[in-house]
């Protein structure tokens, strides 16, 4: 059976389509259009150009050339004669041109790079315009059944290559329609709707987890802290030992006062003793007894001071501090604050707000926590307290110290968990949220 050349050329036209149909890249599609079109018209080369920024046709493919550079001469004479010959049939319709198409300058570069004529066509999209062209350079003038054939093939890559673009943002639609002057008043209806619509103010700070009415447990004397007997955020009882004192000096000084105590004690029963028989005696029994009640007095403050080192736990609930090995071995002050006892069921938020962020804040604001270690859940709380004026803090900002209750039905967080803090503050028009810092930078800069 004879082979059928129709029936040959038919099978590639749908194979054609077959694949630039599947194809899954925008380069696929290019690559498509200018190898396997000459299964349909046999040509010497073939060139795709596309649509560049400005509206001008620039060559971005060339039949059997992984690349082609920029500088070539062969590519530069490309796109100025492709643009000579562009736009003078609609898209989607075959131009064959020849030498005569072209002016005086760009002839020479036909007679070395050309054959006698070439088919030019441009890739039609959905709405009808431009997304590229072909160049192909043929031996021989086609018949117009293979023109027909490639003026169908066109509609096929430039779909193809229509639906692989990129889509533009919707701002520069906008854009275009505002320099255009269409639709202005739409545009600004939204936009004074969007910069109108009420917000409220919002502000993050960073926020901790503490014990609410926290008892504060600090140093009883000037010492050295000696030892820890429980761990941090471990639970006691009343009574239980936290930390104790070196008790060097205190126990010295208390076995000195026990032992002058018993000298006085001896010596004024022994002058009690003689003035019953001695009259002189009895004269000085009052300085001996001032001696004695000195002594003792003395001797019930250094055991107090004894008794002291010794710091148990005044009410139930969890001790709070970093690590024993921070204070074990350093010497304190009397007051100095070493841990706190708080209660795990009574917690409440502490807030650091940033000058820079500070927003007029009422008592009862609403606040919302997200803890570090579950970013995905939060912890709804009310703000109960505000300082008036700003201290330096830990992180190394100045801010105002804010506390926040939790709710009712909030299940208490563990003491000591940190997260970020959301905080809750009037409605303003979204325009306000937009200015009110580049607002508040200029006036500080300008001093208006």
């Amino acid at each position: 059976m004879q082979p059928n050349p129709q029936i040959e050329t038919l099978g590639s036209l749908l194979q054609i389509e077959q694949d630039v149909r599947q194809a899954q890249s925008e380069n696929a599609v290019e690559f498509i259009a200018v190898n396997d079109t000459w299964r349909i018209l046999h040509y010497r080369q073939a060139a795709l150009w596309r649509m560049e920024e400005g509206g001008h046709p620039a060559v971005k493919l060339v039949s059997g050339l992984a690349d082609l550079p920029g500088d070539s001469p062969y590519r530069q004479w490309l796109n100025q004669a492709i643009r000579q010959v562009a736009g003078n049939a609609p898209a989607g319709k075959v131009q064959v041109v020849s030498v005569d198409a072209l002016p005086d300058e760009l002839k020479e570069g036909w007679l070395e790079w050309m054959p006698i004529a070439a088919v030019v066509i441009e890739l039609p999209s959905p709405n009808g315009k431009t997304v590229g062209g072909l160049w192909l350079a043929v031996e021989n003038v086609p018949h117009e059944a293979e023109l027909a054939l490639i003026e169908r093939l066109s509609w096929v890559y430039g779909q193809a290559l229509w639906a692989w673009r990129p889509f533009a943002p919707v701002w520069r639609k906008w854009l275009a329609d505002i320099k255009q002057k269409k639709h202005l008043k739409k545009y600004g209806l939204v936009c004074a709707v969007v910069a109108l619509f009420p917000m409220r103010l919002t502000v993050l700070a960073p926020a901790e987890i503490i014990g609410k009415d926290a008892k504060l447990i600090g140093a009883p004397m000037d010492g050295v802290v000696a030892k820890f007997f429980v761990n941090p955020n471990q639970s006691v009882k009343v009574g239980d030992l936290i930390f104790s004192l070196d008790d060097t000096s205190v126990r010295n000084r208390n076995e000195v006062a026990d032992k002058s105590r018993a000298v006085a004690q001896a010596d004024y029963l022994r002058e009690t003793q003689k003035s019953f028989s001695d009259g002189n005696s009895k004269g000085e029994l009052s300085s001996f007894k001032a001696k004695f009640e000195e002594k003792v007095a003395e001797a019930q403050y250094t055991n107090d001071l004894f008794e002291r080192i010794r710091v148990t736990a005044p009410a139930d609930g969890i001790v709070v501090f970093s690590d024993p090995n921070d204070w074990v071995g350093k010497p304190v002050q009397t007051g100095e604050r070493i841990v706190q006892l708080a209660d795990p069921q009574h917690v409440q938020i502490a807030i650091n707000l940033p000058v820079d962020d500070a927003l007029n804040l009422e008592t009862g604001a609403r606040v919302k926590l997200y803890l570090n270690i579950s970013p995905l859940d939060t912890v709804v709380g009310e703000l109960t307290q505000a300082s008036y004026e700003p201290a330096p803090v830990a992180e190394g900002f100045v801010a105002y110290r804010l506390r926040a209750d939790l709710a009712a039905d909030e299940t208490p967080p563990r003491i000591g968990l940190k997260g970020t803090a959301k905080i809750y503050g009037s409605w303003a028009p979204f325009i306000y949220h937009i200015l009110r810092k580049p607002l508040s930078a200029t006036r500080r800069y300008l001093g208006v």
